[in-house]
């Protein structure tokens, strides 16, 4: 399987990347010059006295940057298993392992604004700027969603891993959203007995929110109005052993809240329509990180495609 051949069926290459062929092409131009910049720092600094040229040698099967990002979308989308691979690109299994993991460094977070005040590799310097492309910036959402992972063999960290809220071995990524589903900020993966407000408060989350922005969360982040008081939080009223009814109004507000919060659940449903997001995470948790951050910036970039050419 090769880039140029199956980009012919756009249908399937939707179904299999989940990116449209012309999002694709337009991806590989931004992320061109890291690539040769990788190869260049693999072939010359890892290897200082080298005698033979760049180029020389024997050919690699995939040796485009193409054909090696479609490897690493297939991937990421179906979570097939490395030796699948190897049948359909025709290379061994362990070279398909190291192109994925190359492959998975190559947007360093160009398209996942982790500060809202400052510009990343995007070409955008100010607050101002970042509202003219995410109007909704004023409204920020955050949620934390648990990965199952195998059980683990020593049992202090099957202790650790095990989330009573799922009844399983998971790993917690926290989130924050725009109200448009934009990704601006991920949390490194906690160990799912850890509660949302204990990694809300670990991460550096509260100190990039913009002034005047709205952070939305659920019922989980019980104690950020009192821990917090300089973030404009809004969390649903919640009942208490003094407080047994909630109140008409009470009611309305929580209804208010929930219909703009499942925002960040549709933002949820896109990262999870790859599979490496979703099914049981089979491979090293030292990964898992880098695996979120890659599909995070798929997700944001064609998102902001379909903004561009609206």
């Amino acid at each position: 399987m090769h880039y140029t051949s199956f980009k012919l069926r756009p249908k399937h290459f939707l179904s299999f990347t989940g990116l449209k062929v012309e999002e694709f092409d337009r991806l590989v131009l931004d992320i061109h010059n890291d690539w040769v910049e990788q190869r260049l720092n693999r072939l010359e600094n890892n290897n200082p006295n080298r005698l033979r040229k760049i180029g020389g040698g024997r050919k690699q099967i995939l040796d485009t940057l193409e054909d090696q990002l479609l490897l690493t979308l297939l991937w990421t989308k179906l979570y097939s298993s490395y030796l699948l691979l190897e049948y359909l690109f025709g290379v061994d299994e362990s070279t398909a392992f190291r192109i994925i993991q190359k492959t998975l460094l190559l947007p360093q977070d160009r398209f996942v604004f982790q500060d809202p005040r400052k510009s990343g590799r995007k070409k955008i310097t100010t607050l101002e700027e970042l509202r003219k492309l995410i109007p909704d910036l004023d409204d920020i959402l955050m949620d934390a969603t648990e990965q199952p992972i195998p059980r683990p063999e020593k049992k202090r960290k099957r202790v650790k891993y095990h989330s009573g809220k799922k009844k399983r071995f998971t790993l917690k990524t926290q989130i924050a959203t725009t109200k448009q589903g934009f990704i601006l900020h991920l949390s490194r993966a906690s160990p799912g007995r850890q509660h949302d407000y204990k990694v809300f408060k670990a991460s550096i989350l509260p100190k990039i929110i913009p002034k005047g922005s709205r952070l939305y969360g659920d019922s989980g982040y019980q104690g950020i109005q009192k821990d917090f008081p300089e973030l404009h939080s809004v969390i649903p009223f919640k009942r208490t052993r003094s407080h047994k009814k909630l109140t008409r109004s009470e009611k309305i507000q929580n209804t208010k809240q929930r219909k703009i919060r499942v925002r960040v659940e549709h933002a949820f449903s896109r990262l999870k329509k790859y599979r490496v997001l979703s099914e049981t995470y089979r491979h090293s948790l030292r990964n898992y990180d880098t695996t979120f951050r890659f599909v995070a910036n798929i997700v944001n970039f064609r998102m902001l495609q379909r903004v561009q050419a609206a």
